[in-house]
């Protein structure tokens, strides 16, 4: 069956089994959060608790340029099945390992899995799907990261509590099995690879202007990406006071305005020109970061939630066109190594970001203290307040009112980097050439 669209049953199964394998993959990075202190008790591996995420996310990385080239050797659906299956194998020696060693191992080969499924379920959407309803289906799936971050840690929490931690894993086997049952029966793969047009941008190269500028723009992006995510509900809850709860719900704005941004991108970039599509997102980012740096201790809660929704514009328009603009860059037969090698650099970028991040708030957090005589103390028990010494030696109990008012301060300075990186991405953007996306092409001008 077909509607006036011409979105066929099958288009919607395949959005499904995209959109679950996808779930499945970000589910993970978010529910094992809250299982980490029970994992570490239990395999008393405390020392070893940074492996366990950095061994998932490092493989991830690395395969995704890989599983990208791979399939378009061997086809999409047979990479993506083949990354679920070892995704899910995986998961159960996940859920079986009786070590800590034995479980970052298992990690990393979660990882690899992740690593196909990062990369191939948005290139499968470059081919299945036209210009024009591809931004939908990409606020679909750009909204799931959302739903994840929100349903992982009430489902790992539930988990634990009914049943052990070990189910963190063996939950993802159930959405993995109907992911690949639905993307069988749904995708049919071209054979077939169409030459481009006489005089149409050469769409055999990977790394042309236009690749390299927009890769760029999405690696400058994603530190912003992972500064809001975290340090937005950093700010909500100790700054504002908010409890977990409340500042999950205060966030879920973001994931609306993204998933708009993401929707209507597609029909955007079919009218106006590719590259004020992405100077203009750039642009409405740059508001977003004054408002973020204008955010304190006496902020409103309205005024906090009206600026992380418009970042979800921002950063929403941001890496949606920056995602089509590399599915159209290029042929068929060279798309999956496009996406793969977009998504490393969005991999790079987030892990280069939350590290300068971390790292920044830090030494903001040691300067605060150490001008009021403090010397520098365990940040990691910051949010639970506490006792530091002072340079005196005498013990100092340090009150909410100053960890909320070294917080603002630190965070304030984040968000003065994360702006220093978006007006660098719109700077790039103004180098790209002008570009013109419809009917399966790139034409620059």
């Amino acid at each position: 069956m077909t509607d006036s669209t011409g979105y066929t049953t099958k288009k919607r199964s395949l959005v499904v089994a995209l959109t679950v394998a996808l779930f499945l993959a970000a589910m993970e990075t978010t529910i094992i959060t809250l299982a980490t202190p029970t994992i570490t008790r239990e395999l008393a591996g405390f020392e070893l608790m940074s492996l366990m995420f950095s061994s998932y996310l490092l493989t991830s990385a690395i395969t995704t340029p890989i599983f990208g080239r791979l399939a378009d050797t061997f086809g999409r659906k047979r990479m993506l099945i083949t990354g679920t299956a070892i995704f899910l194998a995986g998961s159960v020696l996940c859920g079986l390992s009786t070590s800590m060693l034995v479980l970052i191992v298992f990690r990393g080969v979660q990882g690899i899995g992740a690593g196909a499924i990062f990369t191939l379920c948005y290139t499968i959407v470059g081919d299945a799907f036209e210009l024009k309803i591809r931004g939908a289906i990409l606020g679909i799936m750009s909204s799931v990261w959302g739903i994840a971050g929100l349903a992982g840690p009430l489902l790992g929490g539930f988990l634990i509590d009914s049943l052990s931690w070990h189910w963190v894993f063996y939950i993802a086997v159930p959405f993995g099995v109907v992911s690949i049952i639905l993307l069988q029966l749904s995708l049919k793969e071209p054979h077939v690879v169409r030459p481009p047009k006489r005089g149409r941008t050469d769409r055999s190269g990977l790394f042309t202007r236009i690749t390299v500028l927009v890769n760029i723009v999405a690696l400058f992006t994603c530190p912003s990406l992972v500064g809001i995510d975290i340090y937005a509900t950093l700010y909500l809850q100790s700054v504002l006071g908010l409890s977990p709860t409340m500042s999950g719900l205060a966030i879920l704005p973001m994931s609306i305005s993204w998933f708009l941004a993401s929707y209507y991108i597609g029909k955007i970039l079919v009218r106006f020109n590719a590259k004020l599509v992405v100077i203009g997102a750039g642009l409405l980012q740059l508001v977003c970061g004054i408002f973020l740096i204008a955010l304190n201790e006496t902020s409103s809660l309205l005024f906090a939630i009206f600026a992380i929704f418009l970042s979800g514009f921002g950063l929403g328009g941001l890496l949606g066109s920056t995602t089509i603009i590399i599915q159209e860059s290029v042929g068929y037969s060279k798309r999956g190594t496009a996406m793969g090698i977009n998504s490393f650099v969005k991999s790079i970028g987030q892990a280069v970001g939350v590290t300068a991040l971390g790292v920044a708030l830090n030494m903001q957090l040691a300067a605060f203290f150490t001008q009021r005589g403090l010397s520098e103390m365990d940040f990691s028990s910051l949010l639970q307040g506490g006792n530091v010494v002072s340079d005196s030696g005498a013990v100092t109990e340090i009150s909410s009112e100053l960890i909320a008012s070294a917080l603002d301060t630190g965070i304030d300075f984040l968000f003065w980097m994360m702006l220093v990186c978006t007006v660098v991405l719109t700077l790039v953007a103004l180098f790209m050439p002008r570009v013109q996306l419809g009917h399966g092409t790139l034409d620059e001008q």
